[in-house]
């Protein structure tokens, strides 16, 4: 017959064990990366209204304007978007999606307002709101590309003039 400390104490290896196990796995545990959100962008009225926000708050702009069919455009957002080197540096954006699938009147009027000419486009503005034309992709980047990209000197703020003056 088991004794009352024998009861006990294979009780408290069993708990001990248990913890072991559970502090283990979340000590191992890699936290997933938080889904980046896009705000939708569906018209230029819209497209207007978060850049002067964005611009108000010194944030560079990303817009991704996209259809569903599009098979990089998938890419992108299924590889590219959630990788964990890329999410930090979007997190510093403003980032706004544009699904142009419908191909309605507004999505035409949005697609040649930015003169979009392929799928997937991403468009950026600086800090300032000052569109940047030449740092327009298209087409699908990899990660580690887009990752290089976004550290570009043309998405950072303007220095401010207090720091540009002289001793």
């Amino acid at each position: 017959m088991i004794n009352l400390k024998t009861k006990y104490a294979f009780g408290g290896l069993v708990i001990a064990i248990i913890i072991i196990i559970v502090s283990g796995y979340f000590y191992w545990k890699k936290p997933a990366p938080m889904a980046l959100t896009f705000t939708p962008i569906t018209s230029i009225v819209e497209l207007n209204r978060a850049l002067k926000i964005a611009a108000q708050q010194q944030h560079p702009v990303l817009l991704d304007v996209y259809a569903e069919w599009c098979s990089p455009c998938i890419a992108l957002t299924q590889k590219t978007f959630p990788a964990t080197k890329v999410i930090p540096q979007l997190n510093k954006f403003t980032r706004l999606k544009a699904n142009v699938t419908a191909n309605n009147a507004a999505d035409i009027a949005l697609m040649q307002h930015l003169q979009i000419i392929g799928f997937p486009s991403l468009l950026f503005w600086d800090p300032q709101g000052n569109p940047l034309p030449q740092a327009t992709i298209s087409g699908f980047i990899n990660a580690d590309d887009f990752s290089h990209y976004l550290q570009l000197p043309m998405f950072s703020p303007a220095p401010s003039s207090a720091s540009q003056k002289t001793p």
